[in-house]
């Protein structure tokens, strides 16, 4: 059984912590991971605008509120704002806000998003989805700290410090005039990559233990762990979907856990057998504990192209032994 959550280990998982997300949340085991989250620290020590790169799933929101929650800010409010879940035809009045009677339905003043922060800090995530005639208002405001109601003549000011985030490739939405230049360098003083999962494997096991501990707390559980051969598994999938995968796995697994760890089938994942082996036509063979840790060691070997470093990590054993392995096996590396 794979051993359960400590508080000190390492993570990126702010989700799994009650109260505040803060840096002390966000450690990894991933030397990338890890000097993005330096980066993230450095960056909430200034008023700098900071671009949130990286896939979703990722935890790049995770990051932005622990910027937020680091900086000198972090006593103003902290307004979130998915750009892509907002019509464009809306998307004006939730940035800056109306005047009564703007446009139909508009009954009352409402006061936008960059009012709301004033002060503080204002993410807005998916930022590549944003229109032009979008981009160039949200621009201005960062910028000159200017704007205008919908509907509304008077200029207002607001004192807003910007994290954008997006999945996006925004470099290449410049290049194709999809994204305003001007815009983009305004928002990427500061660039964080927040690299997916399955770069940073080594931080795969703490995640799962504290995914273990806040099911626990919300299904009423007392599952310690989750198997070996569980643990292998995961260890080897690539998780397209990244953290937010990775979540919905183990939540689904400690949903239909019977005992006190979770089992591969528990995953619901559908478990690859080697079509072959390499033991002739004796089949016993194949199935002692010896051959079955050859070909899983070599198939770790191979996924990684030959990194040994890599491997040793995913496979969970030190460097030497590892060297005394391939020794043993006579692998292929």
């Amino acid at each position: 059984m794979h051993e359960g959550f400590k508080g000190d280990s390492a993570t990126i998982s702010g989700k799994f912590v009650k109260g505040v997300i803060a840096f002390e949340h966000l450690r990894s085991r991933n030397e990338d991971m890890q000097r993005c989250i330096d980066l993230a620290i450095a960056a909430s020590q200034t008023t700098a605008s900071v671009l949130v790169l990286g896939e979703s799933g990722t935890g790049k929101n995770l990051i932005a509120q622990a910027i937020h929650n680091g900086s000198s800010r972090a006593d103003k409010p902290c307004i979130t704002l998915n750009c892509s879940a907002i019509p464009e035809n809306l998307l004006e009045s939730e940035l800056f806000g109306h005047d009564r009677g703007a446009f139909t339905g508009a009954e009352r003043n409402r006061r936008g998003k960059f009012e709301l922060a004033d002060g503080g800090t204002l993410i807005l995530d998916e930022i590549g989805e944003m229109s032009p005639t979008a981009q160039a208002k949200v621009l201005r405001a960062v910028e000159y700290g200017q704007f205008e109601h919908v509907g509304g003549e008077e200029t207002l000011r607001s004192d807003v410090r910007i994290i954008a985030i997006t999945n996006r490739d925004l470099p290449a939405l410049v290049a194709e005039n999809r994204f305003r230049e001007d815009l983009f360098y305004r928002l990427n003083e500061i660039t964080l990559h927040v690299p997916p999962l399955r770069f940073r494997r080594e931080d795969i096991s703490v995640l799962i233990d504290a995914m273990i501990l806040e099911c626990n707390q919300k299904f009423a559980k007392h599952v310690m762990g989750i198997s070996q051969i569980g643990l292998d598994y995961l260890m080897r999938y690539d998780f397209p979907g990244n953290i937010r995968e990775l979540k919905s796995l183990i939540k689904r697994a400690m949903t239909v856990a019977k005992g006190d760890q979770l089992w591969l089938e528990d995953l619901g994942m559908r478990v690859e057998v080697p079509a072959e082996t390499e033991t002739g036509d004796d089949p016993e063979q194949s199935l002692t504990l010896a051959a079955m840790e050859r070909r899983h060691i070599q198939q770790v070997l191979d996924y990684t192209r030959g990194n040994k470093k890599r491997a040793s990590e995913i496979l969970l054993i030190s460097r030497p032994t590892l060297d005394r392995k391939i020794k043993i096996y006579d692998l292929r590396v």
